[in-house]
């Protein structure tokens, strides 16, 4: 590495990793890396160690282009999309609540597609790349459970979700669903199994004591926010009820109801269906630490709900708009089964009912 970096043994090994086995890069691949002002650093350190794989890696910083809070209004750049398409891997460094790949291609289903992993396109939330001390064991376990819960729930009947605040929801599994998916392209950390909901099937209860994604196309104000040097999880839990999939009514503090009064009344088509149920399965404290820091969402120990306006279930996560709220520590039930209670999951029942 012919750099200058703080802990250059300990960033060759983490994106060794990362490349190597998450990535499933070899010798001869070609990969891009998009970049920022905030993340430049990384992107050299990424290229240098794919050099040393053997992997050709081209550095393109998008600074210029989406500048601090511009990404939105950033034009599709032909050159940075034939590079994406043509290139084996793409890895987008740049936050991932201020840009996406569909920002990048033009085609905003690109942004889920790149959540799954097929296109090799991934997420790489490098923030703290040089402190890591990567359990690369628990990372693939975490992995390998995402799997086998995926698996599971593709023949169960009903999960059932519950918490000590008052949380109590269930939803319907299986072959019913409008969609379901192992997400593992936000990479090295992050994992979940996300469940699309069939109109009908989502019924109950949450408290959102966790954290809010952005609303308004996920790049407005938070409805429960946790964003540093803006932190309200201390206000009471939002409370959404939920009746054959459709939010019907909701309750919590003044000021974040108001947020919410004013995402339902001015985004069109209403966003007021339970879009997704998200079962994150990562254990990584460091999912915690240095990822989701732009607003403080998608926590271990967590499942999300979140409401929005898809009408294409069955075809995308995410529409036009799709808001998730954290729920902290819950009892997760798959057919009565315990699964998930007191931040540990029962591995040795969801490899054994996986493979089943």
């Amino acid at each position: 590495m012919d750099y200058l970096y703080s802990n250059k043994d300990r960033i060759r090994k983490n994106v060794q990793f990362v490349l190597g086995v998450l990535a499933k890069g070899k010798p001869g691949d070609s990969m891009v890396v998009i970049a920022d002002s905030v993340s430049r650093e990384n992107g050299y350190a990424i290229c240098a160690v794919g050099r040393e794989l053997g992997i050709d890696s081209i550095l393109i910083d998008i600074d210029h282009y989406g500048g601090c809070e511009r990404f939105m209004k950033m034009p599709v750049i032909e050159s940075l999309r034939q590079a994406i398409l043509h290139s084996d891997i793409a890895l987008m460094i740049t936050d991932q609540m201020r840009t996406d790949f569909g920002l990048f291609l033009g085609n905003t289903d690109e942004c889920d597609e790149a959540l799954l992993g097929h296109s090799r396109r991934y997420t790489f939330e490098a923030t703290g790349l040089s402190d890591w001390n990567l359990d690369k064991d628990r990372i693939l376990k975490d992995r390998e459970r995402t799997l086998n819960l995926y698996k599971w729930l593709k023949k169960a009947d009903e999960v059932h979700l519950s918490t000590a605040r008052g949380t109590d929801l269930t939803c319907v599994v299986g072959n019913h669903p409008d969609g379901m998916y192992p997400v593992m392209a936000i990479i090295p950390f992050y994992a979940e199994v996300a469940v699309i909901p069939a109109m009908g099937s989502v019924h109950g209860t949450i408290f959102a004591d966790g954290a809010s994604e952005f609303a308004y196309g996920q790049r407005g104000f938070p409805i429960r926010p946790a964003i540093p040097g803006y932190q309200e999880l201390y206000l009471n839990p939002l409370k959404l009820v939920f009746k054959d999939s459709v939010l019907v009514n909701y309750d919590g503090h003044p000021v974040q109801t108001k947020r919410l009064d004013m995402l339902l009344e001015t985004v069109d088509p209403k966003p007021i269906l339970c879009d997704e149920i998200g079962l994150v399965t990562t254990t990584s404290i460091e999912n915690d630490q240095y990822g989701w820091r732009i607003d403080g969402s998608h926590q271990t120990h967590c499942f999300h709900v979140a409401i929005g306006n898809n009408y294409r279930r069955k075809e995308i996560i995410h529409a036009a708009e799709h808001v998730d709220f954290d729920v902290h520590d819950p009892v997760i039930k798959i057919d009565g089964q315990i699964i998930y209670e007191n931040r540990v999951f029962d591995d040795d029942l969801i490899y054994r009912m996986g493979k089943e």
